[in-house]
């Protein structure tokens, strides 16, 4: 549900990112896309997104398959072996994957700070600790461990699209756009890291290289 929110704003650039917001939300309610220029984004749906979560241990860098949110807390096998070896970093970013899909917040973060504790650039608990800081809206924390991601394991596509999130979050347009370009290079046909480059470039005032990126997104969702 679209909260709601004062009536007035500050400044353009928080009525840009409130505007982003709405559009964002919009998204979730509607499965078809109607979006034919910027001046239309504020009044049309969105292409469904494709999800950018962090994946499974077990699954490649850069892809974006994931738990689903009612998932399990976590595996009873997972704790029975994480008991046996309690830094096995594999494990710790599994379980601590599976404890963040189900909204175990706190747990999860336990889980991640570990597994760096044990290998400080281990690029998917990076990934995984930054996302899970994008989730409870903590954009400023989440920046380090986003950037740390993207140098570490620089073909990480969801590490640059959560780090274009949380930079657009705290209003470093030009830095997220060079973020989200970053994860569109490295999946060409991911809806919604090119829907979201065009409210970048939107907000920078650029609206006809917007109307190509809300282009390329909606043909990527009819693919």
């Amino acid at each position: 549900m679209i909260r709601k929110r004062e009536p007035r704003w500050q400044s353009a650039a928080d009525r840009a990112r409130v505007a982003a917001e709405l559009i964002e939300e919009a998204a979730s309610l509607t499965d078809e896309s109607t979006i034919a220029s910027p001046a239309d984004v504020a009044r049309a749906g969105l292409p469904p997104p494709i999800s950018v979560e962090l994946p499974l241990a077990s699954a490649r860098p850069g892809d974006e398959a994931g738990l689903a949110p009612d998932a399990p807390p976590a595996a009873p096998m997972l704790d029975d072996a994480l008991d046996r070896d309690p830094d096995n970093v594999a494990l710790l970013v599994e379980r601590a994957a599976r404890l963040g899909a189900a909204a175990h917040y706190t747990t999860a973060q336990l889980d991640y700070e570990r597994a760096l504790r044990v290998d400080p650039a281990h690029g998917e608990a990076l990934t995984g600790l930054g996302v899970l800081l994008t989730r409870r809206g903590l954009w400023t924390e989440a920046l380090p461990h986003l950037r740390r991601a993207s140098e570490v394991d620089p073909g990480r596509a969801a590490a640059w699209y959560y780090l274009g999130e949380a930079l657009n979050h705290v209003d470093d347009l030009t830095a997220a756009q060079a973020a989200y370009e970053r994860a569109v290079e490295l999946e060409p046909r991911n809806a919604r890291a090119l829907h979201r480059l065009g409210i970048v470039l939107d907000r920078l005032n650029r609206p006809d290289e917007a109307t190509r990126m809300y282009r390329r997104s909606r043909e990527a969702a009819a693919r």
